[in-house]
């Protein structure tokens, strides 16, 4: 899992997260929004965010294809995800201030469709952090295409052992007279 948490002052932060799950083959990614903060120790807090401050979101293979190459090419990547239950739109971008890039904006969007509500999200990425994003979108592909290939040779070796299997019981038919009763041992 990769994390980023970006607490400001403003209470207006986010939590940002990147998991790989295997079973399902698929990567997902979360936000939470910043719950509140401690001007004290000038820390902000994720924790007590209702469902209407979460939102997540499934990332295709395809679609991690389009974020590395938004990262390696600098350039704008956007993606939708609609069905009855909900629509989800997310974007990657150069993130520039004061006239130079500084690193990425990435950005999710989520209305659920049954009570029309609307949710937004946005983190910015310094370029270390895009880096680790890539990296770690790298090494999702890369478990993604070795499940598939796993599962795929698991597959054909079970239609191999099936193929191969006899398909009538080879065992000679005993016969009365085979009765091991009056074998010598």
């Amino acid at each position: 899992m990769l994390q980023f948490y970006k607490p400001n002052s403003k209470n207006t932060g986010s939590a940002c997260s990147f998991s790989y799950n295997k079973q399902d083959k698929a990567l997902y990614v979360s936000f939470v929004r910043q719950a509140s903060w401690n001007s004290q120790t000038k820390t902000g807090s994720f924790k007590g965010s209702g469902l209407d401050k979460k939102a997540s979101s499934k990332v295709s293979s395809t679609e991690l294809a389009g974020l590395v190459h938004s990262l390696e090419a600098n350039t704008e990547y956007n993606a939708f995800h609609g069905n009855t239950d909900k629509n989800t739109t997310f974007k990657l971008a150069p993130y520039s201030k004061d006239g130079s890039q500084v690193g990425y904006s990435f950005a999710l969007n989520q209305r659920d469709n049954p009570n029309n509500v609307k949710k937004s999200f946005i983190i910015g990425f310094n370029f270390a952090e895009g880096r680790m994003l890539k990296e770690y979108i790298l090494a999702s592909l890369r478990s993604y295409f070795e499940d598939n290939i796993n599962d795929w040779n698991q597959k054909e070796q079970k239609k191999k052992v099936e193929n191969n299997a006899p398909s009538q019981d080879n065992t000679p038919n005993a016969s009365p007279k085979d009765d091991i009763s009056d074998m010598p041992w």
